[in-house]
Formats: C-alpha cells, sequence, structure tokens
C-alpha cells in the first residue's frame, strides 16, 4: 500500500514515472530492475505482464530477448510504443492491450522463459490475482522462471503488526490520494499452489517492503 500510493499517484504523469519512483524510493525501483534483469539473457521469450510505461519490456529488448508486454492502460502502452517506434526493439517487443487475467487466451499457444509481474498483483482482487497466477503459469515454459517483484504483507508477527497500524494510518490519505483501495499482497503461496506454481527464492529490498521472488513450476 505504501508504495501502490506513490504508484498510482505518479500514474498521473506518465512520461516521467520511472524518474520519479526511483527518486521516492530511494533508489530502490532501480535496484528492483537490475535484480530482474539478473535474470535476462541473448534469445529468451520473455512476457512482462502489467508492463506499465515499458521500461523492464525495453531493457529486455535491449538484452537481446523477444518480449511480449501487456497491460490494460492505454496510455501506459502509448509510451512505450512512442519509445520503440521507428527503431530496431520495433521487431522485438509485442505490445498487446489487455487484462493481466486474460493473458493465457490472448497469447494462447505461446511459451515464455521468463514471465515477469512488476509492482501489479497488489492492483488486483484476490480472484483476479488467482486467475492472473493461473495464466501465467499456463504460459509459462516448464523449465521457465517467473518473477514477481512487489509490495509483501509481512509473515512475521510483530512486522505484520507494525504493518497492519501503518496500513490504517495511511488508508484515508492513499484513497483520497489513489481513489483506489490496494492493499499488499497477502497470502501468496495459497494463490501459486492452484497454478501449480512455488516459490524458488526471495529477495528483499526498499528496507523489507518490496520483495522479489523467483517463482517456479511445481
Amino acid at each position: 500500500m505504501l508504495i501502490y500510493g506513490l504508484m498510482k499517484y505518479i500514474e498521473k504523469i506518465p512520461a516521467r514515472y520511472d524518474r520519479m519512483m526511483n527518486f521516492l524510493t530511494f533508489g530502490g525501483h532501480g535496484r528492483s530492475q537490475k535484480i530482474i534483469m539478473s535474470q535476462i539473457a541473448p534469445g529468451m521469450r520473455v512476457l512482462d505482464i502489467g508492463c506499465g510505461s515499458g521500461v523492464l519490456a525495453v531493457k529486455c529488448a535491449e538484452a537481446g530477448a523477444k518480449v511480449a508486454a501487456i497491460d490494460s492502460s492505454p496510455q501506459m502502452l502509448s509510451i512505450l510504443k512512442n519509445k520503440i517506434k521507428g527503431s530496431a526493439l520495433e521487431s522485438r517487443i509485442t505490445v498487446v492491450e489487455c487484462g493481466s487475467a486474460s493473458a493465457d487466451v490472448i497469447l494462447k499457444g505461446r511459451q515464455f522463459d521468463v514471465i515477469i509481474m512488476s509492482m501489479m498483483l497488489g492492483e488486483l482482487s484476490p480472484v483476479v490475482r488467482a486467475k492472473t497466477l493461473k495464466a501465467a503459469a499456463a504460459l509459462l515454459s516448464e523449465t521457465g522462471r517467473i518473477i514477481i517483484c512487489d509490495e509483501l504483507w509481512p509473515e512475521n508477527i510483530i512486522s505484520s503488526a507494525i504493518y497492519h497500524f501503518l496500513y490504517w494510518i495511511f488508508f484515508i490519505p492513499n484513497f483520497i490520494l489513489t481513489r483506489t483501495l490496494i492493499t499488499p499482497v497477502k497470502n501468496l503461496e495459497k494463490d501459486l499452489s492452484p497454478a501449480g506454481l512455488k516459490i524458488a527464492g526471495r529477495k528483499s529490498i526498499f528496507f523489507g517492503i518490496i520483495s522479489i521472488l523467483k517463482i517456479l513450476k511445481i
């Protein structure tokens, strides 16, 4: 919620989104991108779900990957299209406007080595989040991985209590700022298991608020 409040406000000026996010997270936004990019190699098939302005999609393409970038926001996708228009990257990035839960339907028959979901699961309802993870699992190759970067609700009892206190302090200003009800992701493992997925690795940044998870098929 703390990070998502910043995100939703900054999305009102999408051209400056990534620069402002990096500033407001004390460089955490950039560090998360570096960790994600460490998983990308030339020739990989990459799917960026909820790609936003396409910074990661562009970085993946520049690293030699073949990328499908999807998002439900035409405003964000227009920024990505303008970035790659007329460049060599245009042939390496397929831009698709669709919701995350329908990715498997829209991209049916395709398989990806890496699927990225960065700071987008918290915007989804529990039902849509579960469908999104199942859609991602259906598109993931047998030896592929999903990289999730998101604000997760702490599992530790003390940390959870502190976070719960902060949640209610920021709830009203967050709602006024974003006009949306956003919460950190809770019980992610319960959504992963029915999708045939498991957590294989985890890194935390930005004072432990943001977690970067490596997800594999069970």
